[in-house]
């Protein structure tokens, strides 16, 4: 039989989704519905003075409506999801009662038989503020006599060092030092759908569920355990239910307010009730990513070798910090990148501000560790008068250098230690492949006519695959298998490549197979779809199980056949015996044997993956051509090379679909994408206006490039492939643009790389004054 694994299937998903035959959490629409619509602070600081409800109360068609104080759960502190030892955390409740923090913080809910009712009930909802000063700046908030976001002494939430190596040592001796300032704005998910949530109470007598939520989350099983947590209730009365989820990007693997409240008042007035945000809902109260500010400084010899690195990283972690800090320790872990660092010390302090909280979005502070190493390593070329893609390649770890262990401590215990690749040669494919050479020769003539062209080639890796994850693979009696894990999909195509791997292991056409995910339900545990980890720990939990379950299939069969094991083979579904082509069995006939045996636990295996080695790092290089307008400040992006290890390749086209979205992803946080506050404050990019996402007319064909070496921490050899598009994007987008502006000795150390900031940058530079983008703190 055709191994299943690595061959082009189209995605089995798309046809029902895109003949509109999907269901999400708005679509399920349960007997009695209600709907409910929140009440939001406008004020980024505020003392709740006095909250006024009768009047929203006595609106028609309203069923109820609540503040923190109606039902105690809505105003005991949220649990918490993320901790760190070193973190003082401070955590919301699901309605403020005391204190708002940030604009959009939800003080109250109104419940009512119709969406427009009640919208018009919360307009009639009276909350008397006394406005408190705002603090916006994470490096401001540092200072004394800056506004507290929490009554404690500051807003230094906590700070923790972690290093390898003799850093003083390093700088003392080197014949170039490098320091440096970044900063990456705030952006949002803007997935396609808004969060949404439907609860529907339980009947305990039944199934003793008792309360479902259905819900557009990643991680339908941290739900539930927070939920019912918070709600005092075992975790088995709670079902979390992840129907289609129109994008996540890992904001939509969070614990949020909105889960609590509905599953609360689903209980409390024994009506299902549903909640979707609005766009400027979900643009105010969805949790941020990135929002960082680095002070960097590199160490290198005068050949361009690196001998040392100091990072300080600023994480604007909003006013709760309900994910810890995972998202600056991942960026502090990716400054080392692909490369020999022999010495690093890196500082993260998480700092409160008065806005949302922070969380990890596509790439979950990986890209901006990337950017800050790339950035560096493109000056240390230009201040060696260096070309840059030969700096990477005299710091690249060799292929014979693999399992390479960095020294740098790990979060789960130990030092982080790369797995396998070949990363001088994705550099010098993807170099190739953008005619890097060519664009070089061409630009002096380019740049005498007023043509302003750049081209970049970085390098990128990206830790994958964490935790643990299950599977289950049962045998029908016609002989159809079933795949059912956890974690639910947003993209990912669940239903084709765990279907591929099931198939390929156990020995039975792919279209045999049908897949499930994402229902507490049906399956009990599941840390969530995120942090490109899904085919690495699902998929090695249903090859797992695949193996096991033919193992017993041709245990079986051997009875039947009487014949040994080891003699029968498993292929498109039929067992046969090796020589002996006329004596056969089918999967249908093995599987109504067990049932008939009386033992139809033979027909479902269960497989947990939980690997030594928690990571598996993916890895590679992109290159990008630019053209620059100059009056303008507009980037026209030409070609755009990727060249990717993910290891084995499940699906060639499923995986080249990730890299084009995630590329996408990462032109917009470079060249577009800023939430930006006024200094109350205020969110100034409030709807899709204001908040700039890349268009179709703004994203370049993408030539993708596999370069796999399979990893040697996992059997399937594995790595992830869901983030590597937007991880490497932001550097060579940057990488690319000061290359084309060249002329003006340009530094673009600061994203988003907008098109006003770049023309009045290249404007002052032509007029002699300091030529920099402007800082987004």
């Amino acid at each position: 039989m055709p191994s299943s694994i690595g061959a082009r299937l189209r995605r089995r998903e798309d046809p029902r989704l895109v003949t509109g035959q999907g269901e999400f959490a708005v679509d399920v629409r349960p007997p009695g519905l209600l709907h409910a619509a929140f009440v939001r602070s406008p004020h980024a600081h505020a003392r709740v003075k006095a909250l006024r409800l009768e009047a929203a109360r006595a609106m028609p068609g309203v069923v109820g409506a609540f503040g923190p104080s109606d039902l105690p759960v809505l105003g005991h502190t949220m649990p918490a999801v993320i901790s760190h030892p070193a973190v003082q955390a401070r955590l919301a409740s699901p309605l403020a009662s005391d204190v708002v923090r940030y604009a959009g913080e939800a003080v109250a809910v109104v419940v009512a038989d119709d969406p427009y009712r009640a919208a018009d009930a919360r307009e009639a909802v009276t909350v008397e503020y006394e406005p408190l000063p705002a603090v916006v700046d994470p490096k401001l908030a540092q200072q004394d006599g800056t506004p507290l976001v929490h009554d404690v002494p500051t807003n230094v939430a906590g700070r923790i060092r972690a290093a390898v190596g003799d850093v003083e040592a390093a700088f003392t001796s080197a014949a170039l030092v490098l320091t440096e300032r970044f900063s990456f704005a705030r952006a949002a998910g803007c997935a396609i759908e808004p969060r949404a949530v439907t609860a529907e109470p339980g009947n305990a007598g039944r199934d003793g569920i008792a309360v479902t939520l259905w819900d557009s989350t990643q991680a339908p099983h941290m739900v539930r355990e927070a939920v019912a947590a918070a709600l005092d209730l075992p975790a088995s009365r709670v079902r979390v239910v992840a129907p289609d989820v129109g994008g996540g990007f890992g904001v939509k693997g969070r614990l949020y307010a909105e889960e609590i409240v509905l599953a609360a008042l689903a209980l409390h007035l024994h009506r299902p009730i549903s909640w979707v945000a609005t766009r400027t809902e979900d643009l105010l109260t969805t949790y941020h990513g990135r929002g960082q500010v680095v002070e960097a400084e590199l160490a290198a010899r005068a050949d361009g070798t690196i001998l040392g690195l100091r990072v300080h990283i600023t994480q604007d972690c909003g006013a709760y910090l309900p994910t810890g800090i995972v998202v600056s320790l991942s960026s502090a872990q990716h400054v080392l990148g692909p490369y020999h660092v022999p010495a690093y010390s890196s500082e993260v302090v998480a700092v409160y501000t008065n806005k949302p909280p922070l969380t990890p979005l596509r790439g979950g502070g990986r890209p901006q560790g990337v950017f800050i190493m790339e950035r560096l390593l493109d000056h240390l070329a230009r201040a060696l008068d260096l070309d840059p893609p030969e700096v990477r390649r005299r710091n690249l770890i060799a292929p014979d250098e693999f399992p390479y262990d960095t020294g740098y401590p790990s979060r789960g215990g130990g030092t982080v230690i790369y797995d396998s690749g070949d990363y001088p040669a994705c550099l010098d494919r993807a170099r190739a492949l953008i005619a890097y050479d060519a664009v070089r020769r061409a630009q002096p003539d380019e740049r005498k006519a007023g043509r302003y062209r750049g081209v970049a080639v970085t390098a990128f890796l990206e830790s994958t695959g964490t935790g643990e994850e299950g599977a289950r693979v049962e045998i029908d009696a016609d002989g159809a298998v079933r795949v059912t894990v956890g974690s639910p999909s947003q993209g990912q195509s669940h239903a084709t490549t765990l279907a591929q791997i099931c198939a390929d292991r156990l020995g039975v056409p792919v279209a045999r197979v049908a897949v499930s995910s994402g229902d507490t339900a049906a399956f009990e545990r599941g840390t969530g779809t995120f942090a490109s980890r899904i085919a690495v720990m699902a998929g090695n939990a249903v090859a797992g199980a695949a193996r096991e379950m033919r193992r017993r299939v041709l245990e079986e069969a051997a009875t039947l056949l009487e014949v040994s094991a080891g003699d029968l083979e498993l292929s498109e579904g039929i067992i046969s015996v090796r020589g002996v082509p006329d004596r056969t069995l089918s999967l249908a006939e093995v599987a109504r044997a067990l049932q008939s045996n009386g033992d139809p636990t033979r027909l479902g295996v269960t497989h947990t993956f939980a690997p030594e080695r928690a990571q598996a790092f993916a890895g590679g290089a992109h290159a990008a051509v630019v053209e620059v307008d100059i009056e303008t400040g507009s980037v026209r992006v030409e070609r755009y090379v990727v060249v990717h290890d993910c290891g084995t390749v499940i699906n060639p086209t499923v995986v080249e679909g990730q890299i084009h979205g995630g590329v996408a992803h990462g032109l917009g946080n470079a060249l577009y994408e800023a939430i930006v506050y006024d200094h109350a404050g205020q969110l100034l990019s409030g709807s899709l206006m204001d908040y700039a996402l890349p268009g179709a007319d703004m994203v370049p064909n993408v030539t993708v490039v596999h370069a796999d070496s399979p990893s040697p921490f996992n059997p399937e050899g594995i790595k992830g492939a869901g983030e590597g598009g937007t991880i490497g994007a932001l550097a060579t987008i940057a990488g690319a643009v000061e290359d084309a502006l060249a002329p003006f000795n340009l530094t673009l150390n600061h994203l988003p790389l907008q098109p006003e900031d770049l023309a009045r940058a290249i404007s002052r530079a032509t007029s002699g004054a300091t030529s920099a983008v402007a800082s987004f703190a």
